[in-house]
C-alpha cells in the first residue's frame, strides 16, 4: 500500500511539474510574440458613442493621405477611458498622421475625451498628455474643443458636410524623428 502512495506522489509530482514547465514554455513565447517591434499609436479615449477610429499615415511612399495607408478600429460606448492601440506593419514607420473619429456620417454623437496620446517604437515611447494634444496635433472645422470640459464636440458644417479629426501639427515632427532615430531631448 506504501508503495501506491509512494507512486502516486511521485507520479503526481511529474505531472506537477511537467504541466508548470510547459505553461512556462507557453509564457515566454507569447512574452516573445507581444514583443514585436512595430510602430504603434495609442490612444486613451472617451467616447459614449459606438464609433469607428481610422488612424490615416504617411510613411514616406505617399505624398497625401490615402485609404490603403489606414488603420481601423472601432470602440464600443463607455464611459470610462479605453485605450485603443493601432499597430502598424512590421517594417512601416509613418511620418505623418491624421487621426479620424467617425466615418463621415452625422449622427449626432456625443463629444469625445481624449486622455493621451502615445507613439511606441522599439521600447521606446513619446507621450502625449492631455493638456498639450492641441499642441501637437490641431482639430478640423468639424471638432471643437472645450477646454474646461476637455472634449470635442464634434459638428456638421453648414452646408451639411462633417469629418470630424485631427491633424499633425509641426511640433510632432521632431518627436516622431527622435523616436525613430532613438535621440532623446
Amino acid at each position: 500500500m506504501t508503495k501506491k502512495i509512494c507512486f502516486s506522489i511521485l507520479l503526481f509530482s511529474f505531472l506537477f511539474t511537467s504541466c508548470k514547465n510547459e505553461g512556462d514554455a507557453n509564457t515566454k513565447q507569447k512574452v516573445k510574440e507581444d514583443n514585436v517591434e512595430v510602430f504603434q499609436f495609442v490612444v486613451d479615449i472617451k467616447t459614449k458613442d459606438s464609433t469607428d477610429l481610422i488612424l490615416y499615415y504617411k510613411d514616406g511612399t505617399n505624398e497625401w493621405i490615402v485609404e490603403d495607408k489606414a488603420i481601423w478600429n472601432t470602440v464600443p460606448a463607455e464611459s470610462g477611458f479605453q485605450k485603443v492601440v493601432f499597430n502598424f506593419d512590421e517594417g512601416v514607420i509613418p511620418n505623418d498622421f491624421r487621426f479620424d473619429i467617425g466615418r463621415n456620417e452625422f449622427k449626432n454623437n456625443q463629444p469625445i475625451e481624449i486622455k493621451k496620446i502615445i507613439l511606441n517604437y522599439q521600447g521606446r515611447s513619446f507621450e502625449i498628455e492631455q493638456d498639450k494634444i492641441n499642441y501637437f496635433f490641431k482639430p478640423n472645422q468639424y471638432m471643437v474643443y472645450d477646454a474646461e470640459t476637455k472634449q470635442y464636440a464634434l459638428k456638421k458644417d453648414d452646408n451639411g458636410n462633417y469629418d470630424p479629426y485631427l491633424e499633425t501639427a509641426a511640433p510632432i515632427y521632431p518627436q516622431i524623428a527622435n523616436l525613430v532615430l532613438n535621440k532623446t531631448e
